[in-house]
């Protein structure tokens, strides 16, 4: 009978951590997703500087002689300022369709969305990365 019952102890026991890992594997999920937004929210403010610098530095040269020269720098400034802009506007779609409170789904269901988040912020990081490095040697 001891055996039956130990063997019963483990296998709750078993049962037990192994549901307590389903469930923080999704919060490590969760963590790692909101540590990506965090790293990189921050830079937000960066990116509308740089968008207005970027586009008075386009006009000031717009408003200059003009030259084939001039016309490329301007479409490279303009076109960085668009991608500070989309970068921007990313981040803020991405947060307002992000779910916070995933009580309402199964673990697998959260594992799935929460993978799928983190596949997302990834994309906006590296969005407002690529902006920033590419306006920074524009400037």
């Amino acid at each position: 009978m001891k055996k039956i019952s130990f063997v019963l102890l483990v296998l709750l026991s078993v049962s037990i951590f192994s549901c307590g890992n389903k469930k923080s594997q999704n919060e490590l999920l969760q963590e790692q997703v909101i540590l990506v937004h965090d790293e990189v929210m921050p830079k937000i403010g960066s990116l509308k500087s740089h968008q207005e610098k970027l586009n008075e530095k386009a006009e000031s040269l717009e408003k200059s002689e003009e030259s084939a020269d001039s016309q490329t720098q301007i479409a490279d400034l303009r076109a960085a300022a668009e991608n500070c802009e989309r970068a921007y506007d990313e981040m803020f779609i991405w947060m307002r369709q992000y779910e916070i409170d995933l009580e309402k789904m199964s673990d697998e269901e959260a594992e799935i969305y929460l993978k799928d988040q983190l596949v997302k912020v990834e994309k906006v990081k590296d969005l407002i990365l690529h902006a920033l490095e590419k306006s920074e040697t524009l400037l």
